[in-house]
């Protein structure tokens, strides 16, 4: 990394053959308008502003001859120029550049350089002529390359754009950014003497006074604002009391955090007052904590006083336990645990063999559920986004082809209670049993009325004390109960007559489409196991007559011991909310006969486990009666979201690899080049890229391996799932960028995905494959498919591998909609086995690693690089050459079949770590719909991220 001490000088010289923005044939001789912004790149990816030309009207080949001077003293990666186009109300990016530190950082002398830009979809647009010349500091040495940042607390940068001021303090000292990557600990205690803003001529009453609520922001070095934590309101208060606290994970370019005191009215909030502290201030020893003056927006007169405390731990003082701390439910010892790949696995393509030489044998997700649900004797309790009555969980000969409602029924009338809480879709009704989700949460309902079946609808509800809130209908309609599990009573083996709590969790829809195995066939079981469940989204006219099917990739978890009572717990805490009127139907443990409260595993391989959910006091009952360590608030709004701080706690904590599957994956939009405006803030894309970048500053291998669709469920081209591919786009352009960056400073030649890997699932088959009985679809992209044998495997995963030691297993996407804890409701399961920790540089070989392997196997084949280190560039590069061998495979419209599943994300990303589309993939074969996506603006981005 390259310190940078001194002054830098830059002129943007010209650009030319720049696109047209503004081509207009009503008026030709309309052209863009052209300006340039320049920044610092700092060694964290975080951008600093230096300057911008002056605009050129009408013109595609811009002479500015612009001369920019600016002091830095920080750690720089180089320069960022983005070229734009000015209009009336906003600006277009034309394209952008980057310009590595060490071709001017050695030179007092200024350094020409003719660049390419770049646009956002990765396409040229044009060059850039600039200059750049660095001039250090009296009494600093000159610059070296391949010097390392050492980033301390007490080394702030000047700043020459923003100066950051303390109310009463005229000469307060600045800064501009630092990375604060870590948690602050916030406490909002009380405000007095706050102004009526409400009061006026048509008050009703003396006492209708201020309704004040607390905003903490952090403002990035634009000045723009993110919030992190929101107060409840107090009704009529001029003087109010809150006390509450916030524990706020934090992985952000930070120049300020804001305190803001606002006014709640009907339909919108007034600002009172607020206090602004510099970063530098935030990171001091003791953090910050008082009673401080309020001022008014854009006035200098004092609204008031807050008292507060913040703190902020760095990451590093966070002690990296295997237990996520604060959480609701707290690490359970002496579990056994299952996992599973798709819902049915008899074989692998490969062989594996365990440590001790033992076969490794894949279990079958459906078929042990199948054999609970058959052995329980007291409940069964299923929790779903979707569950049909419909299907058979077991599909092969000889075995009860009955369908799961026919098996809950008869558990039912045996006098087993049989409990479903399912999401209420509210598309679907009595008289459209099919909703825009397919959920069949009718057609389930309606199955076992009149029986002893137990069956909920619960509509993903708002509780809003505000009548003119839209926001209620808005989440009934948009967001989705979306918790997967089943919960019984199973036999004790070694205590006959005794019962113990045994617990499924993962993407368990129990519903149709979803039984596949790892061979993932289109066509052949269509005679069979999937002739009367097909299902194919992406080509919605097709039949089994015809294929293909969809294959679908799914990942659950079995929990016998301690945990599995959490999971039980968060169905009663759910049921006591939404099945109020059904209290009677749930019997507590304790009167159930034989049913042991505390049985534990004494096997010597037994696992930890926690309970990790996103879930708010709409959905949920809490459990106060432990103080309910692990919720916070939002905006009074009691919620859980200890499954984002799990994800962000791990990947903190992660040594050499993390592999992740996951049917989404965006979030970390405070750090988008463009449309941060969308507010996906939750931070796991980002924490990935900064072990990344941590690892590469210091010397360290590191790999990332993330599997995700290669689109989203449905019609590619369709406006929701580009707009959600665009997303996506914005989140790996974030990574790859930052990684490159920092490849880049250490003065590595690496490219950036020996680092990071992105790839995708699908299947093309060869034409015995297909049976002769099938017939061609009249529908013409339809046809191409099954012309060319081949689709996308769903990968509808929601799973994390860290190390080859811990894996966490759920029902939540790596989105806001899963994260936030306020939008859909999730659940998951965090996991290691004691036994195989503390291996120190080497990884562990227990059931964790052995899972990863059985996937590698199952998506590489016999060429899985299962025997790597999984964190050496000798793996990532061998899973990258199979992934693009794969893919050019894949898109060859030849005869010829695929080997493998596992398909390389068909992206470029060059080696400065910019993506774009790759030449033979611009838009998903046999559709139309774009690899980059693309934003809507008319969908409201909270349905989308």
């Amino acid at each position: 990394m390259v310190v940078l001490c001194g002054r830098l000088e830059v002129v943007v010289v010209e650009a030319a053959d720049l696109p047209n923005l503004d081509h207009n044939l009503l008026r030709p001789e309309d052209k863009s308008d052209p300006y340039c912004v320049v920044e610092v790149q700092g060694g964290g990816g975080g951008l600093s502003k230096i300057g911008k030309t002056f605009t050129i009207d009408d013109c595609l080949n811009p002479r500015w001859f612009f001369r920019l001077v600016a002091d830095v003293s920080q750690d720089v990666a180089g320069l960022r120029f983005t070229v734009k186009d000015r209009d009336l109300l906003s600006s277009d990016i034309i394209g952008s550049c980057f310009l590595p530190v060490h071709t001017f950082a050695g030179s007092a002398t200024p350094q020409p350089a003719e660049l390419t830009l770049v646009n956002t979809k990765g396409f040229r647009a044009g060059s850039l002529r600039v200059t750049a010349a660095f001039v250090p500091a009296p009494g600093q040495p000159d610059v070296t390359i391949g010097q390392r940042t050492i980033t301390k607390a007490n080394e702030l940068r000047e700043r020459v754009s923003r100066k950051f001021h303390r109310p009463n303090e005229a000469n307060m000292s600045f800064c501009d950014m630092v990375f604060l990557h870590g948690v602050l600990d916030l406490r909002l205690e009380r405000a007095t003497n706050l102004p009526n803003l409400d009061s006026s001529i048509l008050s009703l009453s003396k006492k209708d006074v201020s309704d004040p609520f607390v905003v903490v922001s952090l403002e990035d070095p634009d000045g723009e604002p993110w919030k992190v934590a929101t107060t409840h309101v107090i009704d009529n208060d001029l003087s109010p009391v809150w006390d509450e606290t916030f524990r706020v994970d934090v992985c952000h370019d930070v120049s300020a955090v804001t305190f803001t005191v606002r006014d709640k009215d009907f339909l919108s909030s007034e600002q009172i007052g607020s206090v602004t502290f510099p970063v530098n201030e935030v990171m001091t020893e003791g953090g910050i904590h008082g009673t401080f003056d309020l001022l008014r927006e854009n006035k200098n007169k004092k609204a008031g006083t807050l008292t507060l405390a913040l703190t902020y731990h760095p990451k590093q003082a966070v002690a990296p336990s295997h237990e996520v701390p604060e959480c609701l439910f707290p690490l359970r010892h002496d579990n056994m645990v299952r996992l599973y790949q798709d819902a049915h696995c008899p074989a692998l393509p490969r062989p594996l063999h365990t440590p001790q030489g033992q076969p490794y044998v894949p279990r079958s997700t459906w078929r042990d559920v199948h054999a609970t649900l058959m052995g329980a004797t007291q409940f069964i309790y299923i929790v779903g986004w979707s569950v049909s009555a419909k299907i058979a969980l077991l599909r092969e000969e000889g075995d009860d082809t009955r369908t799961l409602g026919e098996v809950l029924k008869q558990k039912a009338y045996e006098g087993v209670r049989v409990r479903l809480l399912l999401w209420d879709e509210l598309t679907s009704n009595d008289l459209k049993k099919q909703g825009a989700m397919s959920t069949e949460d009718e057609e389930t309902s309606n199955f076992f009325r009149g029986t002893p079946v137990v069956v909920v609808l619960a509509p993903r509800d708002r509780h809003s004390k505000d009548l003119f809130s839209t926001k209620t209908h808005f989440t009934s309609l948009c967001y989705t109960h979306h918790q997967k599990c089943v919960i019984a009573d199973a036999p004790i083996e070694e205590a006959p007559g005794r019962r113990k709590v045994v617990a499924y969790v993962g993407g368990l829809d129990l519903t149709g489409g979803r039984y596949d195995n790892p061979g993932h066939p289109l066509f052949k079981t269509l005679v069979r196991e999937h002739k009367n469940d097909f299902r194919n989204r992406v080509f919605p006219t097709l039949t089994s007559s015809s294929g293909p099917r969809e294959p679908w990739h799914d990942i659950h978890s079995f929990i016998d011991g301690p945990a599995a009572h959490d999971v039980l717990m968060n169905f009663i805490e759910r049921w006591r909310k939404q099945a109020a009127d059904h209290m009677n139907a749930i019997v507590p443990l304790q009167q159930m006969e034989g049913v042991d409260l505390d049985y534990r595993s004494t096997a010597p391989d037994r696992w930890s486990v926690q309970i990790f959910r996103s879930i708010n006091s709409d959905s949920a009952v809490f459990d106060w009666s432990s103080g309910a360590a692990g919720l916070t608030k939002k905006k009074g709004r009691a919620f859980d979201n200890s499954l984002h701080r799990a994800y962000i706690h791990h990947i903190r904590r992660a040594r050499r690899m993390i592999y992740v599957e996951n049917q989404y994956f965006m979030g970390s939009s405070h750090m988008w080049p463009e449309c941060r405006d969308a507010k996906a803030g939750n931070l796991v894309p980002l924490e990935i890229a900064a072990k990344i970048e941590e690892k590469i500053r210091n010397g360290e291998r590191f790999v990332a391996y993330i599997c995700i669709p290669m689109f989203p469920e449905g019609k590619p081209a369709d406006k929701v799932t580009q707009e959600i591919l665009h997303w996506q786009l914005r989140t790996i352009q974030m990574m790859y960028t930052r990684v490159a960056a920092a490849l880049r400073a250490a003065g590595s030649e690496a490219h950036p995905q020996d680092y990071l890997v992105f790839l995708c699932l699908g299947r093309k088959e060869a034409p015995e494959e297909v049976p002769a009985e099938l017939t061609p679809p009249e529908d013409p992209s339809a046809a191409l498919a099954f012309a060319h044998r081949r689709l996308m495997i769903y990968v509808h995963s929601k799973m994390a591998i860290f190390d080859d030691e811990y894996i966490i297993v759920g029902s939540a996407n790596i989105n806001d909609r899963s994260l936030s804890g306020n939008r859909d409701t999730e659940i998951a399961m965090g996991s290691y086995q004691p036994v195989h920790v503390g291996y120190g540089a080497l990884l562990p070989y227990g059931d964790v690693a052995m899972f990863r392997r059985a996937l590698w196997v199952e998506h590489m084949g016999t060429a899985a690089p299962v025997d790597l280190d999984p964190g050496s560039v000798e793996c990532a590069r061998a899973v990258r050459w199979l992934g693009e061998d794969s893919l050019k495979a894949y898109l060859d419209p030849s005869d010829a079949p695929n080997p493998r599943n596992m398909l390389l994300y068909p992206l470029e990303v060059s080696g400065e770590g910019v993506v774009g589309p790759r030449q033979d993939c611009p838009t998903f074969p046999d559709t139309l719909g774009s690899v980059l996506g693309g934003r809507s603006k008319v969908f409201p981005s909270t349905l989308t991220t």
